[in-house]
């Protein structure tokens, strides 16, 4: 169970690290997402953007080297928790067409019920790292003098290999799903063209 958690520590460090980056690097357009959703009152769009913002990459540093990382998936958790009921929200007032606002490992898709699905797995995995405690790849561990080979010894690369391969075919079910999404949108122009 120790090695679950591990490796669901270091997906969600991915996936919080690479919506962080995507974030910043399109600052403005996350701004617009933001306010999009309707729910933040306009004055108070930006400080919301930069908390979530400051949060999101310290959740994700702080599971990427396992300091404090049962409060990081609590917070993480909370995270993916207020993300899934603005989608909600928006879903139903019928918002369907606004971009989910997730970046990095998690895409860029319009909202759907399956991006909350999405997020609930996520927070499942949050649960897994918040009940186990593992000291792989732990800086508190090695601050706390347990043996470096232990923590980063082979059987925590693996755990992290593992990690990276399930990040990549994550990235790839994403793709697959944009992809399928733009195909249907084809399929049906034609036909309207054809009718």
């Amino acid at each position: 169970m120790e090695a679950l958690s591990v490796i669901c520590r270091i997906f969600l460090a991915i996936v919080f690290i690479s919506s962080g980056v995507s974030s910043l690097r399109y600052w403005h357009a996350h701004i617009g997402i933001i306010k999009d959703y309707r729910l933040v009152p306009e004055p108070w769009v930006r400080w919301f953007a930069i908390l979530e913002h400051t949060i999101k990459w310290l959740t994700g540093i702080s599971l990427l080297l396992g300091i404090y990382s049962s409060l990081a998936a609590l917070i993480g958790s909370g995270l993916l928790l207020m993300y899934s009921i603005a989608l909600a929200i928006n879903l139903l007032r019928g918002r369907k067409e606004l971009s989910c606002g997730c970046g990095g490992l998690a895409g860029n898709h319009s909202i759907s019920w399956k991006l909350v699905w999405r997020n609930l797995f996520l927070m499942a995995m949050c649960l897994c790292v918040y009940r186990v405690t593992a000291s792989y790849g732990s800086l508190l561990s090695v601050i706390g003098g347990e043996s470096l080979s232990r923590i980063y010894g082979t059987e925590y690369w693996m755990m992290v290999v593992t990690a990276l391969l399930s990040a990549l075919l994550f990235s790839i079910f994403n793709e697959l799903f944009v992809i399928r999404k733009k195909m249907q949108e084809l399929l049906a122009k034609e036909r309207q063209q054809s009718s």
